[in-house]
């Protein structure tokens, strides 16, 4: 009966404060499968080497998280479009000796925004990073028609290849991309400002300056990619509006798009986000 148990398994490093064991577990529960699900803290120089090992032990499906993102990117045989254009895989699938990538980091956030009735279409977005994180969510911010999508970032020119990359993708979606200096944003207005980058890991301050948040518009909304505190970030913008989130709802969704890419089925994550009430928090 064990033979029938598919396998799966979350790599990353490091990799202890996942929450993906516990999620997929409740997807499971709720619909009635019997897997699998394991945590492993893996070097990033011996990625390829440990792949091979987890096709021998007969996994069906990876979820990849940082820094391993891009090493998965490169070793799958297939990506999906989303993946192949933003150049990170999060989701892995073994299939008829194939290994199948798949990215869903970007429909994790808009699925989440859509959770707290935020709507995207026609709205101006600051998208604050031009790094791997930043590029692994532009696919699906596109495809929500949102009306502009400005760029900022540290580095300048890193934001000027990401909206060079990123152009003929988004002219064909008819949404515009620009790159604006980080802090000068004078005479523009945003609707959602997304912070994607982890600047305050490593100098304790949020990545944008005070006077940006100046710039949100009534009902506005401001967005922390990463979860478990409350970020300099996320500090600041609470001076300015309510609606400011964390990426734990992200976590949910994308973990909720992995688990339909491996089973054809849908999770309804009311079921997480009742157990995210009652204490998620002791996950963290």
């Amino acid at each position: 009966m064990n033979k029938l148990i598919k396998k799966f398994a979350v790599l990353g490093h490091p990799i202890s404060h996942s929450l993906s064991p516990q999620i997929h577990s409740l997807f499971a529960k709720e619909l009635s499968i019997i897997l699998e699900y394991k945590k492993f803290d893996i070097n990033q120089d011996k990625f390829d080497e440990h792949l091979k090992n987890f096709i021998k032990k007969g996994f069906y499906g990876l979820n990849i998280t940082l820094p391993l993102k891009n090493s998965a990117f490169k070793i799958c045989s297939e990506l999906s479009e989303r993946a192949s254009l933003c150049k990170s895989v999060n989701t892995i699938t073994f299939l008829d000796n194939k290994i199948l990538g798949d990215t869903t980091d970007g429909i994790g956030i808009v699925n989440d925004l859509k959770n707290k009735a935020i709507n995207l279409e026609n709205k101006n977005i600051l998208l604050v990073g031009a790094g791997g994180s930043a590029n692994g969510i532009l696919y699906d911010l596109i495809q929500t028609k949102a009306k502009r999508i400005f760029i900022t970032n540290r580095t300048l020119s890193k934001a000027v290849e990401m909206k060079e990359y990123w152009g003929k993708f988004s002219n064909k979606n008819q949404v515009i991309l620009k790159v604006v200096e980080l802090n000068s944003f004078s005479n523009l207005n945003f609707d959602l400002i997304i912070n994607a980058t982890s600047s305050f890991l490593t100098n304790g301050e949020s990545p944008i300056s005070n006077n940006v948040f100046n710039h949100l518009n009534d009902g506005g909304a401001c967005y922390e990619l990463m979860y478990g505190q409350e970020t300099p970030f996320m500090k600041e913008a609470s001076n300015k509006t309510n609606l400011v989130f964390d990426g734990l709802g992200m976590l949910v969704e994308q973990a909720a798009e992995s688990f339909y890419i491996w089973h054809n089925l849908k999770p309804k994550i009311k079921n997480v986000e009742i157990f995210n009430s009652s204490g998620f928090e002791s996950f963290r």
